[in-house]
């Protein structure tokens, strides 16, 4: 036993955390090219691979923010780098995310649209009422349940 808990993480140097960004960087855009191909299915490949550099990703960024001082102590070409690979990253993952907005957006719409219709073909017909208006049979039994007690084994 070496005495570190699983959990104990080595924060990375800023070379090695650009390459863990520029690969996410390269996943995404990938991801993006499949999104714009139509062709979602295919980010399973990837996902596994990505899974894990978004987990080193967080888990560097929280131990960066916890004490930014030891990053202070590289030389600064190299955070210009990083900076540099993360601005691309950011760009990348604003992409991405607008991508998948879309596609979230027109699904639901799409979803909905296949409910009300469901809704329409199902929902009893429409009807008038004693007094010449058009009634709606559903709002008939919620008047009659809100307006009387219900008693168990009742037959509305």
């Amino acid at each position: 036993m070496t005495g570190q808990t699983p959990d104990a993480a080595k924060l990375m140097s800023p070379a090695a955390l650009g390459q863990v960004i520029s690969r996410l960087s390269d996943i995404l855009k990938e991801e993006n090219i499949l999104l714009s191909d139509n062709n979602p299915k295919s980010f399973s490949a990837s996902l596994a691979e990505k899974t894990r550099l978004v987990a080193i990703y967080n888990q560097q960024m929280s131990l960066i923010k916890k004490n930014p001082e030891t990053y202070r102590a590289y030389p600064k070409a190299d955070i210009d780098s990083l900076k540099k690979i993360s601005e691309v990253f950011y760009a990348v993952l604003d992409t991405h995310f607008r991508k998948l907005s879309t596609v979230k957006t027109v699904t639901e719409g799409l979803v909905k649209s296949v409910a009300d219709e469901i809704a329409k073909k199902k929902a009893p017909p429409r009807a008038y009422n004693s007094l010449a208006a058009i009634s709606n049979p559903l709002a008939n039994k919620n008047t009659r349940a809100v307006n009387g007690a219900i008693v168990i084994n009742q037959v509305v």
